[in-house]
C-alpha cells in the first residue's frame, strides 16, 4: 500500500481532553468489570434480566450480530475507506484488538453462562456458545472500539451524535447478556477493553504515523481483499434468526454497493 507523509487534519485522536476521557472511561468500565466477575451480582443481575422479555428475540439477534468484529470492521471500513488518517487508526486498533481477545479468552477461559446456570433460568436467544471463553466479551470489545472511534472521529459541537453512536454500541454489548451468551461483567469488561485499544492504537499512529493513500490502485485493492476476508468470517457461523440473517445482508449489501461506486474512482 502506497504511504503518504502528510497527516489529515481529520483526526482529533491528539486532543488532550478527548485522550483523558478516552482513558477515564476505559480504565473505569475495565475495574467494573473486574469487580463485577468476583461479586454475586455477575449472576443474579444477569437472572433478573431474564426474568421477562424485554423485546423481540429477532430484535436482539440483529443488533447483537451489529458486534461481530468483522462486521465492525466491514461497517467502519465502508465509513472511512476515502480518510487516510481514520483508515489507518481503524486498521491499527483491529490488529491490537484480534490477539488480545484470542489471549485473554485462552488464558482466563472463564466458563459461559450456560455452563454455569440451568438453561430454565435463562431465556435463551438464538444459539449463543457453549464452551468457555466467556471473559472478555468480543463483541463488547467491538462495539466499545467502534464507539470509541466515532466519539475521536466526531466534531466536538455535535455531541448529540457523539451520544447516540454510544447509546447504540452500549445496545451491541447488551444483546450478548440478553441472548444468554456472556455475564455482565464480561461485557463491561469488553467495552472498556475495546476503548483501551482505541488509546493504544492513537499512542501507536503518534509515535509513528502509517498514513494510506485512499486513492492508490493498490490501497483500493488490499482494502478490497480485506472485505473479502472479513465479509467470509462474517458469513461463517450459522444463521440463527430472520434478525441475524437481515443483519448480514445489510453489511454485505453496503460493501457490494462501496465496491462498485469505488472501483471505477480506483482505475482513474
Amino acid at each position: 500500500m502506497t504511504v503518504v507523509r502528510e497527516r489529515p487534519d481529520s483526526l482529533a485522536v491528539y486532543s488532550p481532553l478527548v485522550t483523558q476521557t478516552a482513558w477515564l472511561t476505559a480504565l473505569m468500565c475495565i475495574a467494573c468489570g473486574v469487580g463485577l466477575h468476583h461479586s454475586s451480582l455477575n449472576q443474579e443481575w444477569l437472572i433478573q434480566g431474564h426474568q421477562q422479555s424485554w423485546l423481540p428475540g429477532q430484535f436482539w439477534l440483529f443488533v447483537t450480530q451489529w458486534g461481530d468484529a468483522g462486521q465492525c470492521l466491514l461497517l467502519l471500513l465502508l465509513l472511512f475507506a476515502h480518510d487516510s488518517g481514520k483508515l489507518a487508526l481503524v486498521l491499527k486498533t483491529w490488529l491490537l484488538g484480534i490477539p488480545v481477545s484470542l489471549v485473554l479468552k485462552q488464558t482466563l477461559n472463564f466458563p459461559r453462562p450456560l455452563n454455569v446456570l440451568e438453561t430454565q433460568v435463562l431465556h435463551v436467544i438464538g444459539q449463543p456458545p457453549l464452551s468457555g471463553h466467556s471473559m472478555p466479551s468480543g463483541h463488547a470489545m467491538a462495539a466499545g472500539s467502534v464507539a470509541a472511534l466515532m466519539f475521536i472521529f466526531m466534531r466536538s459541537d455535535r455531541a448529540w451524535r457523539q451520544g447516540v453512536v454510544v447509546l447504540l454500541c452500549l445496545l451491541v454489548a447488551l444483546s450478548r447478556l440478553s441472548v444468554g451468551a456472556h455475564w455482565p461483567a464480561d461485557v463491561v469488561t469488553g467495552f472498556g477493553l475495546g476503548g483501551l485499544l482505541v488509546i493504544l492504537a492513537c499512542h501507536w499512529e503518534r509515535v509513528q504515523a502509517w498514513r494510506l493513500d485512499p486513492d492508490s490502485l493498490r490501497t483500493r485493492l488490499g482494502l478490497l481483499a480485506l472485505q473479502a476476508i472479513a465479509l467470509f468470517l462474517v458469513w461463517i457461523p450459522p444463521v440463527e434468526g430472520v434478525g441475524m440473517a437481515l443483519a448480514r445482508w445489510a453489511i454485505s449489501a453496503g460493501v457490494l454497493v462501496a465496491v462498485l461506486t469505488s472501483w471505477p474512482r480506483s482505475r482513474a
